[in-house]
């Protein structure tokens, strides 16, 4: 399902996976960093009712504007508002990871989630998804209580 798609910015959410997959598009790389924050931004202002437990962020496509700078604000103020409180890991992809420091936990939401830094996308997935919970395909999550009205059989 896609949350959120600008010239810029595409949003998807496997809910499946209660995955959120960040990716730029090519017009992204003609952006400064001013760009990629109102992006973030742009998208938490469209009010998100999916919060994810493994969030994806590719950002080889304005990996040439990435600092460490651009990671500890999405780090301090999006993945806050993104991550569910049952968030497990964080992955970040970029052709040259080790041009990012990231810390190998970090505290979201009282629940500590895993970070990790990836050149390749199969590798990524695999480490993201690897314990993960699953949503049950078929299977609708009652948030409330609907009584004697609600007959999901």
């Amino acid at each position: 399902m896609v949350l959120y798609t600008s010239k810029f910015l595409r949003v998807n959410y496997l809910e499946l996976q209660y995955l959120m997959h960040f990716y730029w598009t090519d017009y992204a790389g003609y952006m400064d960093n001013e760009g990629i924050y109102h992006e973030f931004l742009n998208f938490l202002s469209k009010r998100i009712y999916k919060r994810a437990n493994q969030i994806y962020v590719d950002w080889r496509k304005v990996e040439h504007l990435v600092t460490q700078e651009t990671a500890d604000w999405f780090l301090k103020y999006i993945l806050p508002k993104i991550a569910s409180h049952k968030a497990y890991r964080l992955a970040f992809l970029l052709n040259n990871p080790e041009k990012l420091q990231l810390p190998e936990m970090v505290k979201v939401n009282n629940t500590v989630m895993e970070t990790g830094l990836f050149s390749n996308p199969d590798t990524l997935m695999q480490w993201l998804m690897d314990g993960a919970e699953r949503k049950e395909p078929g299977i609708d999550e009652h948030d409330h209580d609907h009584g004697d009205s609600c007959h999901t059989h």
